[in-house]
């Protein structure tokens, strides 16, 4: 059985470059803010992203947010939104699934959100026919 876990977009989330033998934080950006709006589709995510990766080297890089509050004698628990690849200061893949766990990475979860919202109506102000006065 599979929990659904919740993204938090209240803290700022953890850049990490992944390297063949270790993940290590990200120098030049170690935590991006990120809101839910920057998440509506991959177009809006990379055009977000792109400001941040203009200047940084090419590789994969995780996104992740914080799933645990650390404490006194603990570190924050943290858990991977997604994963991208960067060539030449552009994102050119965002990953769909994890390589290690094939579980789908929770972005894709709020991209989908985005979709099912029902979009409002709008009234045509041209169809509104005023009575005449007598």
């Amino acid at each position: 059985m599979e929990e659904q876990i919740k993204v938090n977009f209240t803290r700022a989330m953890l850049v990490l470059k992944i390297r063949d033998a270790y993940k290590a934080p990200y120098h030049k950006n170690k935590f991006i803010a990120l809101k839910k709006k920057d998440c509506e589709d991959p177009k809006v995510f990379k055009k977000f992203m792109h400001q941040y990766t203009g200047n940084w080297s090419s590789g994969s890089y995780d996104l992740q947010f914080v799933i645990k509050e650390g404490g006194y004698m603990n570190q924050p628990v943290y858990y991977t939104l997604c994963r991208f690849d960067v060539r030449d200061g552009r994102i050119v893949k965002i990953w769909k699934s994890s390589p290690y766990t094939r579980k789908t990475y929770p972005i894709w979860e709020v991209f989908s959100e985005t979709k099912k919202k029902p979009v409002a109506k709008k009234v045509d102000k041209k169809k509104v026919v005023k009575k005449k006065s007598k």
